[in-house]
């Protein structure tokens, strides 16, 4: 068998142990279960998208053998179909460009090259977020999307807390001396944007994974394309449309589809937060202080989900009106045109 092949079946091994780690019950388990893709991503793009799908087949085989078909199938679609997308992505030349150029090329070459953008690389992966949370919605339209996620939360919680029993449970303990909560407030608390929080940490979970596996093989020399600007990150203008239809959604749409709105436009204004970090990051080379002002920076937003609201909305006014062009001569931009 070649050593390729040897090496993409070893890292679908990899990310399979990885992500059944989580059901040893153990907290510190959590890091490992969240880069569980990245055996997989670094098989895939070092290798080729060849390696991605034999990673990808061979992780889901082995969630399979291990724990059944319903974990196999998790596996495939929380981690596998992102891992296979991102690499064919990302190893593909631009749209609007030239080709990609061979290994050695891309080894040597720039971040200018001819290579798919993060940008639409991110966009994908919000749409095919969205399209899961909107899929869930359709089959449980006879219930209701927020009147499911508030009985599985609440179910959850009920098993969670101390005493639980199968009609009830315990409150939820205290933390940080806070009154304890009982599984209905917290449901309650968090059904209003529970998928659209789910989806979008998914895809901030791949984006990482995806990062941080090219910086490794760059690192260690085995890169097949340049790592991009991610500074200089673009967006396709296609991606406005769908946040701009769960937008009107969210607004006018009719019972429960005012609430499906309102998380897939979550989960689709993730790429103009991504956008609008890239317009803070250039902002902030024009100052001497540029270290301490993003620490600041990331501080806030830590503490506040107004302040991931208000870098949203500074993606959306880069997109549509350009702002990065008024602070003087930045980073390269290597997105595709549009």
């Amino acid at each position: 068998m070649p050593r390729e092949a040897l090496t993409a079946i070893a890292a679908g091994m990899a990310s399979a142990a990885a992500a059944m780690a989580l059901l040893t019950g153990a907290f510190v388990t959590i890091g490992i279960v969240y880069f569980a893709p990245l055996p997989m991503l670094m098989a895939g793009l070092a290798l080729g998208p060849r390696a991605a799908t034999i990673a990808v087949l061979t992780g889901v085989a082995t969630m399979g053998f291990a724990g059944g078909t319903a974990l196999a199938g998790l596996f495939a679609v929380v981690h596998g179909v992102p891992t296979w997308a991102v690499v064919r992505l990302a190893l593909s030349p631009r749209i609007g460009g030239g080709s990609a150029g061979g290994t050695a090329t891309a080894k040597g070459g720039s971040a200018g090259d001819a290579w798919m953008a993060p940008g639409w690389i991110v966009g994908v992966l919000a749409v095919f977020a969205a399209g899961l949370v909107a899929l869930v919605a359709i089959a449980v339209s006879n219930v209701g999307l927020s009147e499911f996620v508030a009985q599985y939360l609440e179910q959850a919680m009920k098993a969670l807390g101390p005493g639980a029993k199968s009609t009830g449970g315990g409150d939820l303990p205290p933390l940080f001396g806070m009154e304890p909560i009982s599984p209905e407030q917290f449901a309650r608390a968090t059904t209003p944007l529970f998928p659209g929080t789910a989806a979008t940490s998914w895809v901030v979970m791949v984006t990482v994974n995806a990062v941080v596996a090219q910086g490794l093989l760059v690192r260690i020399g085995h890169n097949r394309r340049p790592s991009p600007s991610y500074v200089g990150l673009d967006l396709p203008m296609w991606t406005s449309w769908p946040l701009v239809g769960a937008a009107l959604m969210a607004l006018v749409g009719p019972g429960q589809w005012e609430y499906v709105g309102r998380n897939l436009a979550m989960v689709l204004a993730l790429p103009y937060f991504f956008l609008g970090l890239a317009v803070v990051h250039t902002a902030a080379r024009r100052v001497s202080a540029t270290t301490l002002l993003l620490v600041a920076f990331y501080l806030v937003m830590v503490m506040s989900i107004w302040a991931a609201l208000v870098v949203a909305g500074i993606g959306i006014v880069e997109q549509w009106f350009g702002l990065r062009g008024r602070f003087g001569p930045g980073p390269n931009r290597n997105d595709d045109p549009e």
